[in-house]
């Protein structure tokens, strides 16, 4: 029956471990694409509105505007989680200059290399860089969301089953103690296997990035669980 109950008890660890990692890194990655798109719309609404002042030409505008979104960019993945920023590298290693840009709109829109468009026709190619600066993909933002949502539910999954073990433990004190030095321990594992991952895997792997997350996570928790218990 002990032997039971210690295997539920790590079971139920690890699990809250899991959900609190994974809970942790899905709102903060979450809140970074929020924070990403709220910056480069408003980069693009104030460089529109310069152009149209006249306070800045269509050239100048999209290639200040390129260069402060790279920034931006590479700004908000350093907040990231380890698996966020994966995913990020793995979606887009890095930002296109504004020559590639000025290409790839003048394919777009006039099926010509930008070199041979006329000037009205370049200002056109400025201006789409400028105001897609501001634009975000959909299916990304769609994914932060619900992660977000995600985030959430692992959290309250998380409560969920520390609420109930300090319940129906006979030490109250001693299970809340157990709970903060698990969860706490199993935070530092899941980033300390995460980064590892990230060494193994290098950049732009999520999957790897995950999966470290997860084992390292896990290992800490079965550890720390089994010292608490021989200590206290």
């Amino acid at each position: 029956m002990n032997d039971e109950h210690s295997d539920l008890n790590r079971a139920l660890a690890n699990l809250q471990v899991e959900s609190t990692n994974f809970g942790l890194r899905f709102i903060k990655d979450a809140r970074v694409r929020f924070d990403y798109m709220h910056q480069t719309k408003r980069l693009a609404t104030e460089f529109s509105t310069r152009v149209a002042k006249g306070e800045i030409t269509p050239r100048e505008a999209a290639e200040q505007v390129n260069l402060l979104r790279n920034e931006i960019m590479e700004a908000q993945r350093m907040k990231s989680s380890d698996i966020g920023r994966a995913l990020a590298v793995k979606l887009k290693t890095n930002g296109l200059s504004v020559d590639e840009l000025c290409e790839k709109y003048a394919l777009r829109f006039y099926k010509r290399s930008f070199e041979n468009l006329d000037q009205p026709a370049k200002n056109r190619v400025y201006l789409e860089i400028v105001e897609s600066s501001g634009r975000s993909r959909i299916s990304v933002n769609k994914s932060a969301l619900k992660f977000s949502r995600l985030g959430r539910a692992f959290w309250i999954a998380t409560i969920g089953i520390a609420v109930f073990k300090v319940y129906e433990s006979e030490s109250k004190l001693k299970e809340i103690a157990r709970q903060g030095f698990v969860i706490e321990t199993g935070i530092a594992g899941g980033m300390a296997g995460g980064a590892a991952a990230g060494l193994v895997c290098g950049p732009g792997a999520p999957i790897c990035s995950t999966i470290g997350v997860f084992v390292g996570g896990a290992i800490a928790a079965f550890g720390a669980d089994a010292t608490f218990g021989w200590f206290f």
